[in-house]
């Protein structure tokens, strides 16, 4: 892969197309590439960061660039290794090592800072999985016990599926009639498992226990 070593972006005619288009043979080709997927994606965020192909939204990119790295090469079935965090809690270190490639050519460091936010955000990630099934289970359990709820494990996996649930989202499989679901989800409320706010005449239930885990 050719290294852009200059801070500046590049410019003049064609070179930001070319060396996008290396980017994408590096990231596509394992081939001509065989490098480990961590290895790669970590190069390949260097590369985009210093290639700086936008105006604006260029950190941003680069960290989506990451999880589409991971998740097509096969290290997660979905994208939930979110390394955003990791990376804006460590910032100072992060551009740092980031100048440490494009001025000394110091590889080790910034590989070894991108691998130190995987493995981080791996263990976040797998404590945060369980929690959420712990609560779901939970949940779960206390919905069933509700005698005249029919199928309570698909009406929890129904609220579980985002923190945010409607009539509809139960409605449009046929898991339950309209006036059965805006039952069973007013009675999770008063349950207080769900909180129900409304917006322009729309009524929307908040998963408390999956939005205060997925909020940390």
């Amino acid at each position: 892969m050719q290294v852009n070593r200059c801070t500046p972006p590049p410019r003049g005619a064609g070179i930001l197309e070319a060396k996008l288009a290396n980017l994408c043979a590096f990231l596509n080709d394992d081939r001509q590439y065989p490098v480990d997927p961590l290895l790669k994606m970590a190069m390949a965020h260097f590369q985009f960061e210093a290639i700086h192909p936008f105006r604006d939204g260029n950190g941003r990119t680069g960290r989506v660039v990451n999880i589409h790295v991971l998740t097509q090469k096969g290290l997660l079935d979905y994208p939930i290794l979110y390394l955003s965090r990791y990376i804006v809690e460590h910032k100072e270190e992060y551009y740092n090592v980031l100048a440490g490639v494009s001025q000394r050519g110091d590889w080790p460091k910034w590989l070894s800072y991108m691998l130190q936010a995987v493995a981080y955000t791996a263990q976040l990630t797998y404590e945060k999985i369980n929690r959420i099934l712990q609560a779901r289970d939970a949940i779960q359990e206390v919905i069933a016990s509700q005698t005249t709820v029919r199928r309570p494990d698909q009406l929890t996996q129904k609220i579980f599926t985002q923190p945010v649930t409607r009539v509809r989202h139960l409605t449009e499989d046929r898991t339950y009639a309209e006036n059965t679901a805006r039952d069973y989800l007013n009675r999770l409320v008063e349950l207080g498992i769900l909180a129900r706010k409304t917006l322009s005449g729309n009524h929307y239930y908040l998963n408390r226990e999956l939005y205060s885990i997925l909020a940390e």
